[in-house]
């Protein structure tokens, strides 16, 4: 249990952030065993790094997707547009382009995180609509490390609850800070 005193810290660091995360809906097609082609939908979070319209996410949110939807908390729905992806890191940034400045979140320095830290994760699980969902906890370990595909990721493990959709959105500080992206 979070103690009260750190109520107004966490509320004022969702209020802070939660705008600039995004829902993203990607499509890609495939075929069947009859050749036929359908599309595999699926749904991950992300969050916009820049007012250009810089979106920070999980390359697996992304990967192999033939269309990327991203819809805004505001209900603004634009195409995305991928601009780089890295593997080993699962981390993609895509972009989206508005005519108007879009509200960003800012970046903190994840070699400062402590054990014992409260966090809060920003997403949206199941690709449920409503704006994004949150959940708080602590950092459980750092660098942990977790074998898989593509090498050894190294990760900041937390206890705050996530839930499938909430890939790509952001782990924050109480400052209102993206510390990490949850995976």
């Amino acid at each position: 249990m979070i103690p009260t005193y750190n109520e107004n810290l966490i509320i004022n660091a969702i209020e802070k952030v939660s705008k600039d995360v995004v829902n993203i809906a990607s499509v890609r097609m495939a075929k069947d065993q009859l050749l036929r082609i359908f599309p595999i939908e699926g749904v991950g979070s992300g969050v916009i790094i820049d007012k250009k319209g810089y979106i920070l996410t999980n390359n697996h949110v992304i990967e192999r997707a033939d269309k990327l939807k991203v819809t805004t908390t505001d209900g603004n729905v634009f195409d995305g547009i991928v601009v780089g992806t890295d593997k080993i890191t699962d981390l993609a940034v895509i972009r989206i382009e508005s005519k108007e400045a879009l509200p960003f979140a800012e970046l903190g320095n994840s070699d400062e995180l402590r054990i014992g830290q409260i966090v809060i994760a920003i997403g949206n699980p199941f690709g449920l609509s409503g704006g994004p969902t949150v959940t708080a906890g602590i950092i459980s370990a750092l660098s942990r490390k977790l074998q898989f595909e593509n090498g050894i990721l190294e990760l900041v493990q937390t206890d705050a609850s996530i839930n499938p959709g909430n890939s790509g959105g952001p782990l924050i500080n109480t400052n209102g800070e993206i510390i990490a992206i949850s995976t």
